[in-house]
């Protein structure tokens, strides 16, 4: 597992590569509380590379919380983090100790 700094990197930047997908698809939605859209998975893995689909309110509601993160759930790294909402395509974690203040200053 990759040191508490190294890991909020790498989610600070899946986080804004996710927020210009958001800006862009904001951009030409029409129908944004039912419609899928695919975001990068925000988890601490330096190589992880995959995707997870959500709606825009479901992304939204995700960065309302500096140290929430989307994430597959099999991403889960539970000395740094714990799953506050799942879904059978996501789950939301919230980081802790160093990890959440990292997560928090870069936010």
């Amino acid at each position: 597992m990759p040191s508490a700094a190294r890991a909020a990197k790498n989610e600070s930047i899946f986080r804004a590569v996710n927020a210009q997908i958001r800006t862009i698809v904001e951009g030409f939605s029409t129908s944004e509380d039912e419609e899928m859209f695919s975001f990068v998975c925000e988890c601490s893995r330096p190589n992880c590379i995959e995707e997870t689909s959500a709606t825009l309110e479901e992304y939204r509601t995700v960065r309302e919380h500096p140290t929430q993160f989307l994430i597959l759930a099999e991403h889960l790294d539970p000395d740094r983090e714990r799953i506050v909402n799942r879904t059978d395509r996501f789950a939301v974690v919230e980081k802790l100790g160093l990890a959440g203040e990292l997560a928090e200053e870069n936010a």
